[in-house]
């Protein structure tokens, strides 16, 4: 989200900027950081919500909707490789011998009505092993989701969550919602009027992701309509509140996490001020001696520094690039004689 304030030379503010790598292993231990937001168990007898826990992911699945409601993961820089993607979706014949386990072939037809077999969790994020990327294609990783849906805003926002990787390790839910009667052709799944995904980026730290998080962490929320017509391409467009997700879907998200804690976490808009959450901003500015100096407050996040002579035709030279700061702080610029030097700050919380 761009924001723009004018002081006695040109300040811009916008979202950019990721710097280090994290490695990590791949464990089921890891999946579900942030709690279990429906009470899922591994009971055979309990067709609505049946705990799934993989090395890749953990998953609540639903014998009645025939799929996933939820899958949960946990994404670092050292989960995506070279593996490629798997060319075969397969049957998980790991559900329970009294379920219906939905094939690949449950799903031909539904192209004609312009949909997809949609990963939840996906390819793209287990590419450290062919392995891991085999179990991604497990049909109970599988929802029916717009083509439009899943190949545009869906797809972009999986591209942009992968590109917070270098700074953060990323806690992340995602699943279908609003379900009536519709179904895909063969009538074995249900399709759901939304998907959603709530993403915690949590910058990179001693410990598990989930004790690093602070009142402070990011916490990115969409839902998206799962239609075959009129959706945007940016997922800007469909950011909400966990809270709002909650209210759609009826889980409760993170509650691993200090109520209070989460209670915070579950409120927050991406891209938009709050108490636990400000926009930055220059608290001031000074010219003296050839130097300017810029005293910059906001939320702890990566901060750029860039200038430029020329904002018809600007070239932005970078001066300081520094991670998480305790704001506010202060950057000097030494070179600062010449005239109309116009500054832009960068941040990305």
């Amino acid at each position: 989200m761009r924001r723009f304030v004018w002081t006695a030379v040109l300040l811009e503010i916008c979202s950019k900027f990721l710097i280090f790598q994290a490695h990590a292993t791949i464990d089921a231990s890891l999946q579900m950081q942030l709690g279990n937001p429906s009470d899922a168990i591994v009971d055979t007898n309990n067709h609505a919500h049946y705990l799934i826990q993989r090395t890749v992911e953990a998953i609540d699945y639903s014998d009645n909707l025939g799929e996933a409601v939820w899958a949960s993961w946990d994404l670092t820089a050292g989960d995506v490789g070279g593996s490629g993607r798997s060319t075969t979706y397969v049957t998980d014949t790991n559900l329970p011998p009294n379920f219906y386990r939905v094939t690949t072939t449950d799903y031909n037809g539904v192209g004609t009505n312009l949909f997809n077999r949609g990963h939840l969790c996906p390819s793209d994020d287990r590419t450290d092993t062919t392995n891991d990327n085999k179990l991604v294609f497990f049909m109970s990783n599988i929802m029916p989701q717009s083509a439009l849906n899943n190949q545009g805003v869906w797809g972009n926002f999986e591209d942009y969550c992968r590109s917070l990787l270098t700074t953060n390790e990323l806690l992340i839910i995602c699943g279908p919602s609003g379900f009536g009667t519709r179904t895909i052709p063969s009538g074995k799944a249900y399709i759901g009027s939304n998907t959603w995904k709530v993403v915690v980026a949590v910058p990179l730290g001693a410990g598990t992701a989930a004790s690093r998080i602070t009142t402070a962490t990011r916490v990115i929320a969409i839902s998206v309509p799962n239609v075959t017509n009129g959706l945007s391409s940016t997922w800007q467009t469909y950011v909400i509140s966990p809270q709002q997700i909650e209210s759609d879907t009826g889980f409760t998200f993170f509650t691993a996490l200090n109520p209070n804690l989460a209670g915070v976490l579950r409120t927050k808009v991406d891209g938009v001020a709050s108490p636990t959450n400000p926009l930055p901003k220059f608290q001031s500015i000074q010219f003296a001696a050839g130097q300017i100096s810029l005293v910059v407050t906001g939320a702890v996040a990566t901060y750029t520094i860039s200038v430029t002579t020329n904002l018809a035709n600007p070239q932005w030279l970078t001066l300081l690039t520094t991670n998480y700061p305790t704001t506010p702080f202060t950057f000097i610029d030494t070179n600062a004689a010449m005239p109309q030097r116009f500054y832009r700050v960068q941040t990305d919380p």
